[in-house]
């Protein structure tokens, strides 16, 4: 039987390998900047934004392995994609992933915590997230108190 066990901390550069093997478990669902992108260059991904002053990321661990981590950006005073006022005061949560051997233990929870934490430090008010209708982890967001901010529509038009 496998430990309830788990450690939060912050994610370290040595770190990068793990991750990326983590999320290449999501790639049929994510849609976020992990998408089609091979593991190596994940890797690489995440060491170069760990070195950046508005990016952190933390990860847990059970017995020594990496099983879950989230990425957060503070994006206040950033270049924006965001159309939304209220983006000076937030934290982005861009990505979470627990593997799904150990979900149901808190852990997505204690993670989203850890860039709760972060953004209470750097003084914003809140956190901001993006994440499909369809994302079996929309029902852990809305109970942890996440709110729809907006919509917005994607169309296309063949040409």
């Amino acid at each position: 039987m496998m430990a309830n066990h788990f450690e939060i901390r912050e994610m370290a550069p040595t770190d990068a390998d793990a991750v990326a093997q983590l999320a290449g478990l999501f790639e049929p669902v994510s849609t976020t900047v992990f998408q089609g992108i091979e593991a190596e260059d994940i890797a690489a991904w995440v060491r170069e934004h760990l070195a950046r002053p508005e990016w952190a990321g933390f990860v847990a661990q059970v017995d020594g392995e990496v099983v879950g981590f989230v990425f957060c950006q503070d994006i206040a005073g950033q270049p924006s994609r965001f159309v939304f006022p209220q983006v000076e005061e937030m934290v982005y949560l861009l990505y979470l992933a627990v593997d799904e051997a150990f979900r149901g233990r808190g852990i997505a929870r204690a993670l989203i915590r850890s860039c709760e934490a972060l953004a209470h430090t750097l003084g914003r008010t809140s956190l901001l997230l993006d994440v499909s209708e369809d994302n079996p982890a929309l029902r852990l967001y809305r109970r942890l108190g996440f709110k729809r901010l907006g919509a917005q529509v994607f169309l296309s038009k063949p040409l």
